[in-house]
């Protein structure tokens, strides 16, 4: 799932319950305590205290269908379709009624395509993860204050997107320069992730998005220019992983709200006695292959 810190929070790790078929419990590879199978359930006082589900497959025996179970599950609120064996026509047939009310996450993780959501409203869904593009009308999701998805570069994924009331947005494969700040300029934004991709070398404009309290940035390869940054007065997170490009990594010491930071994986970028002072002064640090 994503980075929410804006919406109901995400039960710990050890609360999700991993649901299958019977016939698929052996090649499961995690544990067997929380396990559900959709085809012998539990009783219904197990199934009303599930809050949290990954409905998983292996490859030799792809789901193709939500298992009825799910709409049985009255307080469930994060679910989680792969990552697993999912095929194209779970998606496809999806609608908006085999899900319960109480939901709030949805994730997605199908075979690698393009997807059009003919499910239906769901007007209490608050965030969405999809490893895949996806079409949609934004009337399909009113409530949505986070958004993960593959953007296509036509950026039609963007122009749906402004018309949602999003909080955090995640971008993989970002096919787009720095213009794409001004694409999202008038979201109200308190996250964002832009995690993948060749054409981004400079954060010029996303001093628009005033309100970031969190970016992160990952294997932007392109990527040379950060210090825009410094124009963000409210970001206290921030996250980079494998750019190895950037020239001015001296501006991490001019964020003023910064509290949390990651730096993984970016190679000699000129860090130097910089890393002390940011160890120091930061409530949070990983720094690691970063020098």
């Amino acid at each position: 799932m994503p980075f929410i810190p804006f919406s109901t929070p995400r039960p710990s790790r050890n609360q999700t319950w991993r649901m299958m078929h019977s016939r698929q419990l052996a090649q499961f590879p995690g544990a067997h305590e929380r396990v559900v199978l959709y085809d012998a359930p539990p009783d219904d006082a197990t199934l009303a205290s599930i809050e949290d589900v990954h409905l998983w497959a292996p490859h030799e025996d792809p789901l193709h269908e939500l298992p009825e179970l799910i709409a049985r599950l009255p307080s469930l609120i994060h679910l989680s379709i792969g990552p697993g064996a999912i095929l194209p026509s779970l998606v496809d047939g999806l609608r908006a009624d085999m899900l319960p009310a109480s939901l709030r996450h949805l994730s997605l993780h199908p075979e690698q395509g393009t997807y059009t959501w003919n499910a239906g409203p769901m007007p209490r869904l608050e965030a969405l993860t999809v490893d895949a593009m996806l079409r949609f009308e934004p009337e399909a999701f009113p409530a949505l204050i986070s958004l993960s998805a593959i953007p296509d570069r036509r950026g039609v994924l963007l122009d749906r997107a402004l018309r949602l009331p999003l909080r955090e947005l995640n971008l993989w494969n970002v096919p787009f320069d720095s213009s794409v700040f001004d694409r999202i300029a008038e979201m109200p934004l308190l996250a964002l992730g832009l995690l993948g991709g060749r054409t981004l070398k400079t954060l010029s404009g996303i001093e628009q998005l005033a309100g970031l309290r969190s970016l992160r940035l990952k294997n932007q390869g392109m990527l040379q220019t950060i210090r825009p940054v410094a124009a963000l007065p409210h970001l206290e997170r921030l996250d980079i992983q494998y750019c190895t490009r950037i020239g001015d990594i001296d501006v991490l010491g001019a964020l003023p709200a910064l509290q949390e930071l990651t730096l993984v994986g970016c190679g000699n970028v000129g860090l130097g006695d910089l890393e002390h002072t940011l160890r120091a002064g930061l409530r949070r640090t990983n720094i690691a292959a970063t020098q």
